[in-house]
């Protein structure tokens, strides 16, 4: 990832090292009745939402009420990112004269801490169990990794750096994996990011891997001579199954319970190294769409939509999926579900939203940011009669309901 708008492309001349850092046709799209049972009973929606921009880091509740302002005025706040369990949330803030500092607060907004950190990150990622913190920010040759403990404290001086640099959390647990450049590397110390276990070079056509929950597997996508595949990794042993061909780059986003993918393909992209390893090949169907299913067990494809997707995101239980995809007027949110797809509307996103997370959506996609906790409703900053604010769409709507000022906002996990 990058601090500017857009990707480092590495020469292919950097090097990766530590440093010490003073099948069937589209679906109609219906309208969705969800029933779930976590709804609560009088129509509220469950969970906070964390609404970063220049007002500073708000703590809401769905309606918009606030639930906490940890910091206000003129304090710029971005990258309002949830742990796991929902009880704090990490910031990055800029104080003025005070440099870039890193937050960590809890949900209720109180017990809040503020470090000045090395570098302004742009991404954060807990880990599981929230004892720490993946930390991404500019680097000496473009991304640079440093681990912080759950009070945004870094845990030792060394930091990793590449060109470009993604990454997931082992779910239940709390090794790593990194995508950096075109190579892959399994990080089992957390806090030595000096000792990386290598699990081969298998290209830049897709961005963050994807874990399969309960499993020591994980999605890649690897870059042949005669174009691209999906394949899954023991990231144990190193050994592979193919899972068929991926048309172009690809954004790779699992369901909870790790039978499914989504696969979202862009445009064929052409030429780059060979994967030279021992890979299983099984009997897989061909591309199907731009946005599809695979089955992780008999890697059956289903066709989602015939539209590229540019983010995505299962929803908490499983049950739907929200697509983020081009429209003729900007951007629309569709959800699937139950074999139905419903657009929600097209709209123009946040200008904050479209430069430093929408280039960048199967990272920040490792865990659910737009959905409530309930699978009632999405969240997102947009742009409407000029003004920038943020907006909740409940699924049974015509139209989202403004709530706040700000220009990105994720909700909570519960």
């Amino acid at each position: 990832m990058s601090a500017c708008s857009a990707d480092p492309v590495a020469s292919g001349d950097d090097l990766l090292e530590p440093s010490t850092v003073p099948a069937a046709e589209e679906p109609e799209p219906t309208t969705i009745a969800p029933t779930l049972e976590s709804a609560a009973p009088d129509g509220t929606l469950a969970g906070r939402i964390a609404v970063g921009g220049n007002a500073g880091l708000q703590l809401l509740e769905p309606s918009g009420e606030p639930a906490a302002v940890v910091s206000s005025g003129a304090v710029a706040v971005s990258q309002p990112t949830w742990s796991r369990s929902g009880d704090r949330v990490v910031a990055t803030i800029a104080a003025g004269g005070a440099g870039f500092q890193t937050l960590v607060v809890a949900d209720t907004g109180d017990d809040s801490v503020s470090t000045p950190v090395r570098r302004p990150y742009f991404f954060y990622s807990w880990s599981t169990d929230g004892s720490y913190i993946a930390a991404l920010g500019p680097g000496l040759i473009g991304t640079s990794l440093d681990i912080l403990d759950a009070d945004g404290v870094p845990v030792s001086d060394v930091a990793l750096d590449s060109g470009s640099l993604y990454l997931a959390w082992e779910p239940g647990g709390d090794d790593l994996l990194v995508h950096t450049d075109e190579e892959l590397f399994l990080v089992t110390d957390i806090t030595d990011l000096g000792s990386l276990s290598p699990l081969g070079s298998p290209g830049e056509q897709f961005l963050a891997p994807a874990w399969i929950p309960d499993t020591r597997d994980a999605l890649i996508v690897v870059q042949e001579v005669d174009g691209a595949r999906l394949v899954r990794i023991e990231v144990d042993s190193g050994r592979q199954t193919d899972l068929g061909p991926i048309d172009g780059a690809a954004g790779i986003v699992v369901s909870a319970d790790g039978t499914k993918a989504l696969l979202a393909h862009s445009d064929a992209v052409s030429g780059g190294p060979t994967f030279a390893s021992f890979v299983e090949v099984s009997p897989v169907a061909d591309v199907t769409a731009p946005t599809e299913l695979i089955d992780l067990g008999t890697g059956e494809r289903t066709v989602i939509s015939s539209s590229q997707s540019i983010w995505a995101e299962w929803s908490p239980d499983g049950s739907a999926i929200v697509l983020l995809q081009p429209s003729e007027s900007g951007l629309e949110w569709s959800v699937w579900s139950e074999g139905t797809l419903k657009g929600l509307g097209a709209f123009l996103p946040s200008p904050t939203f479209l430069q430093n997370y929408l280039l960048f959506g199967w990272q920040y996609v490792e865990t659910p940011r737009v959905w409530s906790p309930d699978g009632q409703a999405i969240t997102y900053a947009a742009i409407d009669n000029g003004q920038v604010g943020i907006y909740v769409h409940r699924l049974t709507d015509a139209s989202p309901v403004r709530i706040a000022d700000g220009d990105v906002a994720f909700w909570s996990p519960g």
